[in-house]
Protein backbone atom coordinates (compact mmCIF):
# COMPACT_ATOMS: atom_id res chain seq x y z
CA UNK A 1 0.00 0.00 0.00
CA UNK A 2 3.29 2.33 0.08
CA UNK A 3 2.76 4.65 -3.03
CA UNK A 4 6.80 5.00 -2.74
CA UNK A 5 8.33 1.59 -2.22
CA UNK A 6 9.21 -0.10 -5.25
CA UNK A 7 6.81 -2.62 -6.53
CA UNK A 8 8.42 -6.04 -6.89
CA UNK A 9 8.48 -6.84 -10.67
CA UNK A 10 10.67 -10.17 -10.61
CA UNK A 11 8.51 -11.59 -7.40
CA UNK A 12 5.29 -11.35 -10.46
CA UNK A 13 7.66 -12.46 -13.27
CA UNK A 14 10.54 -14.91 -14.02
CA UNK A 15 14.02 -13.29 -13.57
CA UNK A 16 14.98 -14.04 -16.78
CA UNK A 17 12.19 -12.98 -18.64
CA UNK A 18 13.52 -10.45 -20.85
CA UNK A 19 16.99 -12.32 -22.00
CA UNK A 20 15.25 -12.74 -25.69
CA UNK A 21 14.26 -9.26 -26.23
CA UNK A 22 17.72 -8.08 -25.17
CA UNK A 23 19.38 -10.23 -27.37
CA UNK A 24 20.44 -8.95 -30.95
CA UNK A 25 17.60 -10.82 -32.60
CA UNK A 26 15.22 -8.98 -30.27
CA UNK A 27 13.04 -7.79 -33.01
CA UNK A 28 12.58 -11.45 -34.20
CA UNK A 29 12.00 -12.65 -30.68
CA UNK A 30 9.20 -10.22 -30.17
CA UNK A 31 7.81 -11.00 -33.62
CA UNK A 32 7.74 -14.67 -32.61
CA UNK A 33 6.34 -14.13 -29.30
CA UNK A 34 3.63 -11.74 -30.79
CA UNK A 35 2.82 -14.62 -33.46
CA UNK A 36 2.32 -17.41 -30.96
CA UNK A 37 0.31 -14.68 -28.19
CA UNK A 38 -2.33 -14.89 -31.72
CA UNK A 39 -2.14 -17.97 -32.42
CA UNK A 40 -1.89 -19.92 -29.07
CA UNK A 41 -2.15 -18.37 -26.08
CA UNK A 42 -3.77 -14.53 -26.49
CA UNK A 43 -7.58 -13.62 -26.17
CA UNK A 44 -7.95 -14.04 -30.42
CA UNK A 45 -7.12 -17.52 -30.11
CA UNK A 46 -8.95 -20.24 -29.96
CA UNK A 47 -9.41 -21.82 -26.13
CA UNK A 48 -5.97 -23.40 -25.53
CA UNK A 49 -6.85 -27.22 -23.95
CA UNK A 50 -6.42 -26.92 -19.85
CA UNK A 51 -3.01 -29.43 -20.05
CA UNK A 52 -1.49 -26.85 -22.92
CA UNK A 53 -0.18 -27.93 -26.62
CA UNK A 54 2.43 -30.73 -27.16
CA UNK A 55 5.91 -29.51 -27.81
CA UNK A 56 6.36 -30.46 -31.32
CA UNK A 57 2.98 -27.62 -32.20
CA UNK A 58 4.69 -25.42 -30.78
CA UNK A 59 7.86 -26.12 -32.46
CA UNK A 60 5.94 -26.35 -35.58
CA UNK A 61 4.80 -22.64 -34.97
CA UNK A 62 8.43 -21.52 -34.91
CA UNK A 63 9.75 -23.47 -38.12
CA UNK A 64 6.72 -22.19 -39.70
CA UNK A 65 7.94 -18.58 -38.80
CA UNK A 66 11.54 -18.77 -39.72
CA UNK A 67 10.54 -19.81 -43.09
CA UNK A 68 9.64 -16.61 -43.83
CA UNK A 69 11.76 -14.48 -41.36
CA UNK A 70 15.73 -15.63 -41.99
CA UNK A 71 18.07 -15.52 -41.29
CA UNK A 72 18.35 -14.12 -37.97
CA UNK A 73 21.40 -12.48 -36.67
CA UNK A 74 24.36 -14.75 -35.28
CA UNK A 75 24.84 -15.56 -31.34
CA UNK A 76 26.75 -16.67 -28.73
CA UNK A 77 26.13 -20.70 -28.57
CA UNK A 78 24.71 -21.10 -31.79
CA UNK A 79 25.23 -24.38 -33.70
CA UNK A 80 26.78 -23.66 -37.58
CA UNK A 81 24.88 -25.66 -40.09
CA UNK A 82 21.76 -26.45 -37.82
CA UNK A 83 18.98 -27.16 -39.19
CA UNK A 84 15.14 -25.77 -39.00
CA UNK A 85 14.47 -28.05 -36.88
CA UNK A 86 16.97 -27.83 -34.39
CA UNK A 87 17.09 -24.16 -34.56
CA UNK A 88 13.48 -24.26 -33.73
CA UNK A 89 14.09 -26.26 -30.82
CA UNK A 90 16.76 -24.07 -29.73
CA UNK A 91 14.39 -20.98 -29.98
CA UNK A 92 12.30 -22.79 -28.13
CA UNK A 93 14.21 -23.83 -25.24
CA UNK A 94 15.49 -20.40 -25.22
CA UNK A 95 12.31 -19.43 -24.19
CA UNK A 96 11.61 -21.84 -21.73
CA UNK A 97 14.44 -20.95 -19.92
CA UNK A 98 13.78 -17.27 -20.00
CA UNK A 99 10.13 -18.30 -18.53
CA UNK A 100 7.85 -17.31 -21.32
CA UNK A 101 6.88 -20.96 -21.88
CA UNK A 102 6.47 -23.49 -19.80
CA UNK A 103 6.68 -27.39 -20.07
CA UNK A 104 5.16 -29.86 -18.16
CA UNK A 105 4.84 -34.02 -18.44
CA UNK A 106 1.41 -35.00 -18.96
CA UNK A 107 1.59 -38.75 -19.14
CA UNK A 108 4.48 -39.82 -21.96
CA UNK A 109 3.75 -36.64 -23.55
CA UNK A 110 5.66 -33.07 -23.47
CA UNK A 111 2.75 -30.52 -23.13
CA UNK A 112 3.57 -26.37 -23.05
CA UNK A 113 1.49 -23.75 -21.51
CA UNK A 114 2.17 -20.03 -20.47
CA UNK A 115 1.74 -18.98 -17.12
CA UNK A 116 -1.08 -16.69 -16.70
CA UNK A 117 0.63 -14.04 -14.99
CA UNK A 118 3.49 -14.47 -18.21
CA UNK A 119 0.34 -13.91 -20.74
CA UNK A 120 -1.18 -10.76 -18.89
CA UNK A 121 2.61 -9.41 -19.18
CA UNK A 122 2.93 -10.37 -22.81
CA UNK A 123 -0.68 -8.64 -23.31
CA UNK A 124 0.44 -5.45 -21.74
CA UNK A 125 3.40 -4.88 -23.98
CA UNK A 126 0.91 -5.93 -26.98
CA UNK A 127 -0.77 -3.12 -26.33
CA UNK A 128 1.75 -0.79 -25.21
CA UNK A 129 3.27 -1.46 -28.41
CA UNK A 130 -0.08 -1.39 -30.18
CA UNK A 131 -0.63 2.15 -27.93
CA UNK A 132 -2.30 5.36 -30.29
CA UNK A 133 -3.44 8.43 -29.39
CA UNK A 134 -5.23 9.84 -26.35
CA UNK A 135 -8.62 10.61 -26.35
CA UNK A 136 -8.67 13.09 -23.28
CA UNK A 137 -12.44 13.64 -23.26
CA UNK A 138 -13.03 9.52 -23.80
CA UNK A 139 -11.32 8.91 -20.44
CA UNK A 140 -12.96 12.12 -18.74
CA UNK A 141 -16.19 10.79 -19.77
CA UNK A 142 -15.80 7.60 -18.36
CA UNK A 143 -14.16 9.05 -14.98
CA UNK A 144 -17.66 11.41 -14.77
CA UNK A 145 -20.13 8.39 -15.36
CA UNK A 146 -18.31 5.80 -12.61
CA UNK A 147 -18.16 8.68 -10.16
CA UNK A 148 -21.60 9.96 -10.69
CA UNK A 149 -22.97 6.02 -10.00
CA UNK A 150 -21.15 5.93 -6.57
CA UNK A 151 -22.81 8.97 -5.54
CA UNK A 152 -26.43 8.40 -6.76
CA UNK A 153 -25.77 4.35 -5.00
CA UNK A 154 -25.97 3.01 -8.37
CA UNK A 155 -21.96 1.30 -8.24
CA UNK A 156 -20.21 0.41 -5.27
CA UNK A 157 -16.18 0.87 -4.29
CA UNK A 158 -15.10 -0.97 -7.66
CA UNK A 159 -16.33 1.83 -9.29
CA UNK A 160 -14.79 4.47 -7.47
CA UNK A 161 -11.16 2.95 -7.42
CA UNK A 162 -11.59 1.98 -11.31
CA UNK A 163 -12.00 6.01 -11.74
CA UNK A 164 -9.10 6.64 -9.81
CA UNK A 165 -7.11 4.39 -12.02
CA UNK A 166 -8.51 5.69 -14.99
CA UNK A 167 -7.38 9.81 -13.69
CA UNK A 168 -3.79 8.48 -13.00
CA UNK A 169 -3.49 6.71 -16.34
CA UNK A 170 -4.91 9.81 -17.74
CA UNK A 171 -2.18 12.16 -16.65
CA UNK A 172 0.47 9.67 -16.81
CA UNK A 173 -0.17 9.65 -20.54
CA UNK A 174 -0.17 13.48 -20.16
CA UNK A 175 3.40 13.80 -18.26
CA UNK A 176 4.90 11.44 -20.56
CA UNK A 177 4.55 13.59 -23.16
CA UNK A 178 7.75 15.12 -23.51
CA UNK A 179 7.87 17.22 -27.44
CA UNK A 180 11.86 17.65 -27.91
CA UNK A 181 12.24 20.30 -30.66
CA UNK A 182 15.48 19.21 -31.47
CA UNK A 183 13.95 15.51 -32.06
CA UNK A 184 11.71 17.01 -34.35
CA UNK A 185 13.87 18.94 -36.56
CA UNK A 186 15.04 15.88 -38.65
CA UNK A 187 11.34 15.28 -39.48
CA UNK A 188 11.39 19.02 -39.82
CA UNK A 189 14.01 19.72 -42.10
CA UNK A 190 12.52 17.90 -44.86
CA UNK A 191 9.48 20.23 -44.73
CA UNK A 192 9.92 22.76 -47.74
CA UNK A 193 6.83 25.31 -47.18
CA UNK A 194 4.69 26.28 -43.86
CA UNK A 195 1.46 24.73 -44.76
CA UNK A 196 3.40 21.50 -45.27
CA UNK A 197 4.62 21.60 -41.69
CA UNK A 198 2.22 22.72 -39.95
CA UNK A 199 0.34 19.37 -41.46
CA UNK A 200 2.33 17.42 -40.72
CA UNK A 201 3.23 18.19 -37.23
CA UNK A 202 -0.38 18.52 -36.44
CA UNK A 203 -1.42 15.37 -38.17
CA UNK A 204 1.52 12.77 -37.13
CA UNK A 205 2.88 13.99 -33.91
CA UNK A 206 0.13 15.62 -31.84
CA UNK A 207 -3.11 14.07 -33.32
CA UNK A 208 -2.67 10.76 -34.41
CA UNK A 209 0.20 10.00 -31.63
CA UNK A 210 -0.29 12.08 -28.58
CA UNK A 211 -3.32 13.92 -27.98
CA UNK A 212 -6.38 12.75 -30.46
CA UNK A 213 -8.58 15.06 -29.83
CA UNK A 214 -6.06 18.30 -29.17
CA UNK A 215 -7.89 20.47 -31.42
CA UNK A 216 -11.17 19.94 -29.40
CA UNK A 217 -9.40 20.37 -25.83
CA UNK A 218 -10.25 24.25 -25.48
CA UNK A 219 -13.69 24.33 -26.77
CA UNK A 220 -16.59 25.26 -24.08
CA UNK A 221 -18.22 21.93 -24.54
CA UNK A 222 -15.15 19.80 -24.06
CA UNK A 223 -15.67 17.32 -21.83
CA UNK A 224 -12.38 18.64 -19.80
CA UNK A 225 -14.66 21.24 -18.71
CA UNK A 226 -16.19 18.96 -16.54
CA UNK A 227 -13.40 18.29 -14.06
CA UNK A 228 -15.17 20.87 -11.99
CA UNK A 229 -17.90 17.97 -11.05
CA UNK A 230 -15.53 15.40 -10.94
CA UNK A 231 -13.94 17.15 -8.02
CA UNK A 232 -16.75 18.19 -6.62
CA UNK A 233 -18.34 14.86 -6.77
CA UNK A 234 -15.00 13.76 -5.14
CA UNK A 235 -15.37 16.14 -2.62
CA UNK A 236 -19.45 14.94 -2.05
CA UNK A 237 -18.08 11.62 -1.46
CA UNK A 238 -15.44 12.10 1.38
CA UNK A 239 -17.52 14.48 3.22
CA UNK A 240 -20.82 12.65 3.30
CA UNK A 241 -22.11 9.10 4.50
CA UNK A 242 -21.22 7.51 1.30
CA UNK A 243 -17.72 7.64 2.81
CA UNK A 244 -18.35 5.14 4.95
CA UNK A 245 -19.72 2.93 3.28
CA UNK A 246 -17.45 2.90 0.44
CA UNK A 247 -15.12 2.51 3.07
CA UNK A 248 -16.82 -0.79 4.28
CA UNK A 249 -16.67 -2.45 0.58
CA UNK A 250 -12.96 -1.49 0.40
CA UNK A 251 -12.19 -3.19 4.03
CA UNK A 252 -14.17 -6.22 2.60
CA UNK A 253 -13.04 -6.78 -1.07
CA UNK A 254 -9.53 -5.14 -1.05
CA UNK A 255 -7.74 -5.09 2.31
CA UNK A 256 -9.12 -8.13 3.85
CA UNK A 257 -10.34 -6.60 6.35
CA UNK A 258 -8.01 -4.43 7.51
CA UNK A 259 -9.43 -1.42 8.56
CA UNK A 260 -6.04 1.05 8.73
CA UNK A 261 -5.41 -0.71 4.75
CA UNK A 262 -8.59 0.33 3.81
CA UNK A 263 -8.70 3.95 4.89
CA UNK A 264 -5.44 4.48 3.47
CA UNK A 265 -6.65 2.98 -0.53
CA UNK A 266 -10.05 4.89 -0.54
CA UNK A 267 -7.71 7.63 0.62
CA UNK A 268 -5.04 7.49 -2.46
CA UNK A 269 -8.29 6.59 -4.66
CA UNK A 270 -9.60 10.43 -3.84
CA UNK A 271 -6.25 11.52 -4.19
CA UNK A 272 -5.99 10.55 -7.67
CA UNK A 273 -9.34 12.13 -8.53
CA UNK A 274 -8.60 15.38 -6.91
CA UNK A 275 -5.20 14.92 -9.01
CA UNK A 276 -7.21 15.97 -12.30
CA UNK A 277 -6.85 19.74 -11.13
CA UNK A 278 -3.25 19.36 -12.48
CA UNK A 279 -4.44 18.38 -16.05
CA UNK A 280 -4.13 22.20 -16.93
CA UNK A 281 -0.18 22.42 -16.30
CA UNK A 282 0.42 19.35 -18.94
CA UNK A 283 -1.86 20.56 -21.38
CA UNK A 284 -0.24 24.28 -21.00
CA UNK A 285 3.25 22.54 -21.40
CA UNK A 286 1.66 20.76 -24.70
CA UNK A 287 0.66 23.97 -25.82
CA UNK A 288 4.15 25.98 -24.89
CA UNK A 289 6.18 22.70 -26.74
CA UNK A 290 4.30 23.43 -30.12
CA UNK A 291 4.75 27.06 -30.25
CA UNK A 292 8.41 26.76 -29.88
CA UNK A 293 8.67 24.06 -32.60
CA UNK A 294 6.59 26.40 -34.75
CA UNK A 295 8.88 29.39 -34.07
CA UNK A 296 11.80 27.34 -34.98
CA UNK A 297 10.36 25.71 -38.24
CA UNK A 298 9.35 29.18 -38.91
CA UNK A 299 12.85 30.40 -39.23
CA UNK A 300 14.27 26.73 -40.33
CA UNK A 301 11.75 27.63 -43.40
CA UNK A 302 12.78 31.22 -43.45
CA UNK A 303 16.47 30.39 -44.45
CA UNK A 304 16.05 27.47 -46.56
CA UNK A 305 13.59 30.03 -48.76
CA UNK A 306 16.43 32.80 -48.40
CA UNK A 307 19.52 30.65 -49.07
CA UNK A 308 18.67 29.49 -52.67
CA UNK A 309 17.75 32.45 -53.60
CA UNK A 310 21.24 34.85 -52.83
CA UNK A 311 22.62 31.31 -54.63
CA UNK A 312 21.01 32.30 -57.81
CA UNK A 313 22.16 35.84 -57.65
CA UNK A 314 25.94 34.51 -57.62
CA UNK A 315 25.56 31.81 -60.22
CA UNK A 316 23.99 34.79 -62.48
CA UNK A 317 27.07 37.05 -61.44
CA UNK A 318 29.73 34.77 -62.52
CA UNK A 319 27.91 33.57 -65.85
CA UNK A 320 27.85 37.03 -67.03
CA UNK A 321 31.69 37.74 -65.62
CA UNK A 322 32.58 34.79 -67.78
CA UNK A 323 31.24 36.18 -70.68
CA UNK A 324 32.60 39.29 -70.57
CA UNK A 325 35.48 38.24 -69.29
CA UNK A 326 39.40 38.19 -72.02
CA UNK A 327 40.11 34.90 -73.09
CA UNK A 328 43.61 34.83 -72.14
CA UNK A 329 41.41 35.63 -68.51
CA UNK A 330 39.53 32.36 -68.91
CA UNK A 331 42.46 29.68 -68.68
CA UNK A 332 42.49 27.16 -66.31
CA UNK A 333 43.77 28.13 -62.50
CA UNK A 334 46.67 25.44 -62.66
CA UNK A 335 50.09 25.49 -62.08
CA UNK A 336 52.86 25.10 -65.15
CA UNK A 337 54.00 22.01 -65.65
CA UNK A 338 51.69 18.69 -66.65
CA UNK A 339 48.89 17.94 -65.78
CA UNK A 340 48.98 14.26 -65.59
CA UNK A 341 52.60 12.92 -65.09
CA UNK A 342 53.13 9.39 -63.04
CA UNK A 343 55.45 11.40 -60.48
CA UNK A 344 51.84 12.47 -59.13
CA UNK A 345 50.80 9.57 -58.97
CA UNK A 346 50.07 7.86 -56.18
CA UNK A 347 52.03 4.82 -55.31
CA UNK A 348 50.96 1.43 -55.15
CA UNK A 349 50.31 -0.63 -51.91
CA UNK A 350 52.20 -3.43 -51.22
CA UNK A 351 50.62 -6.19 -49.33
CA UNK A 352 52.93 -7.01 -47.04
CA UNK A 353 54.06 -11.13 -47.10
CA UNK A 354 52.13 -13.66 -45.82
CA UNK A 355 54.16 -15.50 -42.29
CA UNK A 356 54.67 -18.95 -43.35
CA UNK A 357 52.83 -21.47 -41.60
CA UNK A 358 53.74 -24.99 -40.78
CA UNK A 359 51.62 -27.39 -39.77
CA UNK A 360 51.53 -29.31 -36.62
CA UNK A 361 54.27 -31.74 -35.78
CA UNK A 362 52.68 -35.48 -36.10
CA UNK A 363 54.09 -37.61 -33.46
CA UNK A 364 53.90 -41.68 -33.83
CA UNK A 365 53.36 -43.36 -30.59
CA UNK A 366 56.65 -45.75 -29.78
CA UNK A 367 55.94 -49.67 -29.30
CA UNK A 368 55.77 -49.43 -25.67
CA UNK A 369 53.16 -46.82 -25.90
CA UNK A 370 51.04 -49.07 -28.49
CA UNK A 371 51.59 -52.42 -26.58
CA UNK A 372 50.36 -50.12 -23.32
CA UNK A 373 47.09 -49.22 -25.81
CA UNK A 374 46.56 -52.85 -26.36
CA UNK A 375 46.96 -54.34 -23.09
CA UNK A 376 44.46 -51.70 -21.88
CA UNK A 377 42.18 -52.56 -24.10
CA UNK A 378 42.55 -56.33 -23.06
CA UNK A 379 41.72 -55.64 -19.71
CA UNK A 380 38.64 -53.50 -20.37
CA UNK A 381 37.98 -56.00 -22.78
CA UNK A 382 38.01 -58.83 -19.86
CA UNK A 383 36.35 -57.11 -17.43
CA UNK A 384 33.04 -56.30 -19.66
CA UNK A 385 30.42 -59.09 -19.69
CA UNK A 386 27.97 -59.15 -22.48
CA UNK A 387 25.43 -61.63 -22.96
CA UNK A 388 27.48 -64.19 -25.19
CA UNK A 389 29.79 -64.45 -22.76
CA UNK A 390 27.14 -64.98 -20.31
CA UNK A 391 25.46 -67.51 -22.25
CA UNK A 392 29.16 -69.76 -22.65
CA UNK A 393 30.01 -69.18 -18.64
CA UNK A 394 26.67 -70.36 -17.84
CA UNK A 395 26.52 -73.20 -20.38
CA UNK A 396 29.99 -75.11 -19.26
CA UNK A 397 28.54 -75.33 -16.02
CA UNK A 398 24.40 -75.74 -16.20
CA UNK A 399 23.19 -79.35 -16.74
CA UNK A 400 20.63 -79.64 -20.02
CA UNK A 401 17.97 -80.22 -16.95
CA UNK A 402 18.31 -79.05 -13.86
CA UNK A 403 20.03 -75.96 -12.14
CA UNK A 404 23.36 -75.45 -10.34
CA UNK A 405 24.16 -73.92 -7.49
CA UNK A 406 27.27 -70.75 -6.55
CA UNK A 407 29.35 -73.25 -5.12
CA UNK A 408 29.59 -75.76 -8.13
CA UNK A 409 30.44 -72.63 -11.00
CA UNK A 410 34.24 -72.50 -11.28
CA UNK A 411 36.46 -69.56 -11.68
CA UNK A 412 39.37 -69.80 -14.05
CA UNK A 413 39.84 -66.57 -15.06
CA UNK A 414 39.23 -62.82 -15.20
CA UNK A 415 35.90 -63.11 -17.39
CA UNK A 416 34.66 -66.37 -15.25
CA UNK A 417 35.37 -64.41 -12.26
CA UNK A 418 33.22 -60.94 -13.78
CA UNK A 419 30.49 -63.34 -14.95
CA UNK A 420 30.08 -64.97 -11.37
CA UNK A 421 29.81 -61.06 -9.95
CA UNK A 422 27.38 -60.57 -12.69
CA UNK A 423 25.13 -63.77 -11.62
CA UNK A 424 25.71 -62.54 -7.78
CA UNK A 425 24.35 -58.91 -9.11
CA UNK A 426 21.30 -60.47 -10.72
CA UNK A 427 20.25 -62.47 -7.70
CA UNK A 428 20.59 -60.04 -5.45
CA UNK A 429 18.56 -57.45 -7.87
CA UNK A 430 15.86 -60.71 -8.27
CA UNK A 431 15.65 -60.77 -4.69
CA UNK A 432 14.50 -57.47 -3.74
CA UNK A 433 10.58 -56.33 -3.81
CA UNK A 434 8.72 -56.42 -6.96
CA UNK A 435 11.80 -58.95 -9.07
CA UNK A 436 14.14 -57.61 -11.36
CA UNK A 437 12.85 -54.58 -12.69
CA UNK A 438 11.76 -53.85 -16.31
CA UNK A 439 14.78 -51.64 -17.50
CA UNK A 440 16.97 -53.40 -15.57
CA UNK A 441 20.05 -53.41 -17.95
CA UNK A 442 21.55 -56.92 -16.19
CA UNK A 443 17.93 -58.34 -17.55
CA UNK A 444 19.54 -58.32 -21.13
CA UNK A 445 22.07 -60.50 -20.00
CA UNK A 446 19.78 -63.44 -18.50
CA UNK A 447 19.25 -65.47 -21.99
CA UNK A 448 17.64 -68.74 -21.01
CA UNK A 449 18.24 -68.99 -17.34
CA UNK A 450 17.25 -67.33 -14.61
CA UNK A 451 18.97 -66.55 -11.04
CA UNK A 452 17.36 -67.38 -7.55
CA UNK A 453 18.94 -66.09 -4.29
CA UNK A 454 18.81 -68.69 -1.69
CA UNK A 455 17.91 -67.33 1.53
CA UNK A 456 20.54 -69.40 3.98
CA UNK A 457 23.13 -68.15 6.30
CA UNK A 458 25.50 -70.00 4.80
CA UNK A 459 28.02 -68.13 2.45
CA UNK A 460 29.95 -69.41 -0.76
CA UNK A 461 34.06 -68.96 -0.43
CA UNK A 462 35.46 -69.76 -4.08
CA UNK A 463 38.78 -68.08 -2.98
CA UNK A 464 38.04 -65.02 -4.57
CA UNK A 465 34.44 -64.05 -3.18
CA UNK A 466 32.72 -64.41 -0.21
CA UNK A 467 29.11 -64.20 -1.07
CA UNK A 468 25.18 -65.37 -0.62
CA UNK A 469 24.65 -68.39 -2.24
CA UNK A 470 22.67 -68.78 -5.55
CA UNK A 471 21.20 -71.31 -7.79
CA UNK A 472 21.07 -70.83 -11.61
CA UNK A 473 17.81 -72.97 -13.15
CA UNK A 474 17.43 -73.35 -17.09
CA UNK A 475 14.78 -72.08 -18.89
CA UNK A 476 15.47 -72.97 -22.27
CA UNK A 477 18.56 -74.37 -24.34
CA UNK A 478 21.38 -72.04 -24.24
CA UNK A 479 22.90 -71.30 -27.38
Amino acid sequence: MNEHAVPPLFAVVPGGLFGPLASANRERYWALLYRLFEELFGPDAPLPPSIGFPRREITAAVERYLLTDDPWESEEGDVPGASLLERANAIYERFRAAGWLRQERVGAREMVTMLPVVAQFLSALVEFAEHGPTFVSAKVRSIELQLRQVVEGKAAGDALDEAADQARRLLVSLSSMSLKVRDLMPELSRAETTAQFARQWFERYVSSFFVGDYADLHKADHPLARRGAILAMAQQVEGTALHDSLLGWYREHLTGGDAARAVERLQRSLRRLRELERIDEYLGRLDEDIRQANRRALAFLDYRLRAPAKLDVLLRRAVRGALDAPEDALRLPVAPGALMDDAQLRPPRRKPQPIPRSANAVEHPTPEQLARLSLLRRMKRARLVDAEDMVRYVARHLPHAGSVESAGLAIASIEDLRAYQTLLTLALRSHRIGGLRRDDPLGRLARGFRVELLDAGERDDNGYLRAPRFVIHRLKNIA
